[in-house]
């Protein structure tokens, strides 16, 4: 969060403890966060028990398992009040009309959410797994965060925040985010909430105010702001200056083009049942470095395995290349020093890592992280707390400059590695058994196919390839096929041999000249 959005926020927060808390309305808001807890708690238990005795609960956990407002009919049918009250009418004839539920299917639909809040409050690390497979429920359109979410902060506060449209609304602009109210995107806002709240914290702790927990006060001060205040959030830009787009990307997200195994057998070459035990291992081990000599095709095929992956859905994939000046600042986060006027300040800024993890927290498909020449960097250095984390998806650690930090569930990470430059043994064993590793070997079957059919002696350079990998007789220096895949191969052949494979063979045969003569230009037949 940017210096003058701090001090945005200390003066609006003065303002709310001088005039809100000590009101009647602020003194009842105070009392309500440990009164409806206690209720939600109870509610939870008592149904949880019907449940699990063969009762039918539907009813029940519509009325006292989602948030009601405090009117006489919700009171009189024992719904649950709460001080976000999403549903403020009855939730069936609401759902009908909109269309989006059918009369039959409560049921099944009150059975999903019981199973969905006795998941998280059994495993809190399954938020992110829990919300995607919720929100591809049939009927779950109208069952959005504030819908379905304050009963998991009733039940485990430290774990699940109380997300209202104020409080997401006050999280987006201090915080710089855009998120929404569609149940997705709950995880992300529930992190970004509690990381400014954290930040925020030291500001709130003033005279004036009542004895909350952070969490709570912020809430309320996000209720007083929007609804009282009704404050007016001028200023919508980034540092950078740029329009937010006000969740615009999130409402728009568009589903990727289907792409198919066989699309991608086609233009990689490589066999689909190869292909399919490749994406079994990146699903098992969820990382994966195709490694291989140079020209075997990694970046190319690494990009169509990522194109693979988030076929059909609303994922995505990002590409970054490693290299030796490559840090932990740029990869996960760092202090960068930015200029605020006159005033130079050093915020926490996130790394390109951290910014996609927390982009993925809103997909509900598959998002992968491409790493292209990934030995090129200091690893260990610049992974730093991810070694943990790779491991250990279903955790969540402190970062070392502040923050926490867990990888989404629905991520994968592919790495491309040249093994001229650097062998997988010079790989600590630490790093080595986090992922799984595809080979390429030069795969001389492309080049047929590619120019089988037009008036090229490709038999013959094939037979050249070989015969040079034979006299290399180590598959980490191999030449690949790559070199030799442009528009016009007889055009460019002898540029490529000439500029490119001679220099090659040049280094890697410095002490065997006549090995290098042996493979020269004027001396092929092609």
């Amino acid at each position: 969060m940017i210096a003058t959005k701090i001090d945005e926020f200390i003066q609006l927060f003065q303002e709310f403890a001088n005039s809100y808390p000590n009101t009647t309305q602020g003194i009842t808001h105070t009392a309500a966060y440990a009164q409806q807890r206690q209720i939600g708690y109870r509610n939870f238990s008592a149904i949880i028990k019907a449940s699990d005795s063969g009762e039918d609960v539907t009813d029940s956990v519509l009325l006292k398992l989602l948030p009601h407002n405090n009117i006489l009919n919700n009171k009189q049918r024992g719904a649950w009040i709460h001080i976000a009250p999403a549903v403020k009418e009855d939730i069936k004839e609401w759902f009908e009309n909109e269309g989006w539920m059918n009369k039959n299917d409560w049921k099944e639909v009150s059975l999903g959410i019981l199973n969905f809040i006795r998941r998280c409050n059994k495993n809190p690390e399954e938020l992110s797994a829990a919300c995607r497979e919720f929100t591809q429920l049939a009927d779950s359109k109208g069952l959005q965060t504030e819908v379905i979410t304050p009963i998991l902060n009733a039940l485990q506060p430290d774990n699940f925040l109380l997300i209202t449209e104020n409080s997401r609304k006050v999280i987006n602009y201090f915080a710089n985010t855009s998120y929404n109210s569609k149940l997705i995107y709950y995880p992300a806002v529930n992190t970004t909430g509690y990381e400014l709240i954290e930040k925020l914290s030291e500001h709130m702790h003033q005279s004036g105010v009542p004895a909350l927990r952070d969490d709570d006060l912020f809430d309320m001060f996000a209720h007083w702001l929007v609804t009282i205040k009704k404050y007016k959030f001028s200023n919508q830009y980034s540092s950078n200056n740029k329009l937010k787009n006000n969740n615009s990307d999130f409402n728009n997200i568009e589903l990727q083009t289907e792409y198919t195994l066989s699309e991608c057998a086609e233009e990689t070459g490589i066999n689909e049942g190869e292909l399919e035990s490749w994406i079994r291992s990146i699903h098992r081990k969820k990382q994966a470095i195709i490694y291989g000599s140079p020209g075997t095709g990694k970046t190319f095929i690494a990009e169509k395995i990522a194109k693979l992956l988030i076929s059909g859905s609303d994922g995505f994939s990002e590409l970054v290349q490693f290299h030796p000046a490559y840090t932990y600042e740029d990869f996960i986060q760092g202090i960068r020093p930015q200029s605020e006027g006159e005033k130079l300040t050093y915020p926490l800024i996130p790394g390109c890592f951290i910014k996609f993890c927390h982009q993925a927290e809103t997909r509900e498909g598959i998002c992968t992280f491409i790493i292209d020449e990934i030995n090129r960097a200091n690893i260990p250095q610049v992974f730093g707390e991810l070694m943990y984390l790779l491991e250990y998806r279903d955790k969540k650690i402190p970062l070392a400059a502040g923050n926490t930090f867990r990888i989404p569930e629905n991520v994968r990470i592919i790495g491309t590695m040249n093994t001229a430059d650097r062998s997988i043994s010079q790989f600590d064993y630490a790093l080595r058994r986090r992922f799984s590793f595809i080979e390429l070997r030069p795969n001389y079957d492309i080049l047929r196919k590619i120019y089988g059919d037009i008036d090229f002696p490709i038999d013959r350079l094939i037979d050249i390839l070989q015969k040079i990998n034979q006299a290399i007789n180590d598959k980490n220096y191999e030449i690949g096929i790559s070199f030799f895949i442009t528009e016009n191969l007889a055009d460019d052949i002898k540029d490529i041999w000439c500029m490119e494979i001679e220099p090659y063979l040049e280094e890697y045969f410095f002490n065997q000249p006549d090995t290098v003569d042996e493979f020269r230009w004027n001396k092929l037949q092609l």
